[in-house]
């Protein structure tokens, strides 16, 4: 073997590494995304369970919401229809938003998720979306307004099948 083959298969495994080091970094990338996601969402959702948690806190945002002509139509509407305070509405609203993120974070990735995990993740869905007034009062209220518009045609198109 002379050197000049020598060199030829040099460059060629060089060219195969560099190749390899730029999958990795498209993949770190795409993890890095999805790690900001997840932190964002992880962040939203803790601070809306505390709310939700809170009946002090959510009675006093919601006070100071009210006072300053900020009160959400949702609460309204859920407090009348319901009976119940808007304090308490808007726990419930802080609730389902808390709902929201955790799902709305999962979306992206269903189709790696086991088959029975799939059904579970869609079964709650749909449960949550289609079975249970306020979740679908909620997801009808704020889907076309807030909401992450492919996360929201993930939850219409489940929606539309059979279930």
């Amino acid at each position: 073997m002379n050197w000049d083959a020598i060199g030829a298969i040099g460059q060629a495994i060089s060219a195969l590494a560099l190749v390899f080091v730029l999958v990795q970094l498209r993949h770190a990338r795409q993890e890095t995304r999805r790690s900001v996601s997840q932190a964002r969402a992880d962040g939203f959702r803790e601070l809306w369970m505390l709310r939700a948690n809170s009946p002090q806190l959510s009675g006093l945002l919601g006070r100071t919401e009210a006072a300053l002509g900020a009160q959400q139509p949702f609460i309204v509407e859920l407090a009348s229809k319901a009976n119940i305070t808007f304090d308490e509405a808007s726990q419930v609203h802080s609730h389902q938003w808390a709902w929201w993120m955790f799902q709305s974070q999962v979306i992206p990735f269903a189709d790696e998720l086991r088959p029975g995990e799939r059904a579970q993740f869609d079964g709650g869905i749909r449960l949550r979306y289609e079975n249970l007034p306020v979740g679908r009062l909620w997801f009808q209220t704020f889907k076309n307004t807030t909401l992450d518009p492919d996360a929201v045609r993930y939850v219409d198109n489940l929606l539309a099948q059979p279930g």
